[in-house]
């Protein structure tokens, strides 16, 4: 019992993903997703959990619900716009490196990981709390140009520390 009531929560999380994702309530659907949440909850948990409980603090439910919101409208966005961009025939690729303020290794990856689902931008590697990403852009375009999307988009849902450990 203790097993389960220390990952009811990541569970659900993980099956509510899956299923928004596949926005799709079919039988197999569903199994899949139990079972491979089941899977993803039993790795993650020693990863994601110590003897003091969960190792990451910061950002609240809530917080994390908008922003997967958010990504989903920034990818069907940015599709759209790459569609635009490739027709003009006036981007080219440009490599750049951001430098977060946030600093916790989670929150980078996540920023990180959400630059490379958006079409027309990938993560190439990360350092520290930096980021180099290549990204389509018009010749010309300013440093700060580019990382304004980043920034509104993303790392603005990691900048306060609601919960300290």
């Amino acid at each position: 019992m203790n097993y389960i009531k220390k990952r009811y929560k990541l569970f659900f999380f993980m099956l509510f993903f899956w299923l928004l994702l596949h926005f799709n309530l079919a039988l197999e659907t569903v199994f899949f997703g139990i079972l491979f949440s089941a899977v993803v909850t039993h790795l993650a948990f020693p990863v994601l959990y110590d003897e003091k409980g969960f190792r990451y603090h910061g950002v609240y439910l809530h917080k994390m619900i908008l922003y997967f919101f958010k990504l989903f409208f920034e990818i069907f966005k940015s599709a759209f716009i790459y569609i635009i961009n490739l027709i003009s025939r006036q981007y080219e690729p440009v490599l750049f490196k951001i430098d977060l303020d946030v600093t916790d290794p989670i929150q980078v990856g996540i920023v990180a990981n959400s630059i490379t689902l958006t079409p027309g931008t990938i993560s190439v590697e990360i350092i520290d709390h930096s980021i180099i990403v290549m990204q389509l852009a018009k010749p010309g375009t300013s440093q700060e140009e580019l990382e304004k999307p980043i920034r509104d988009n993303f790392e603005k849902y990691f900048k306060e520390k609601v919960k300290k450990r």
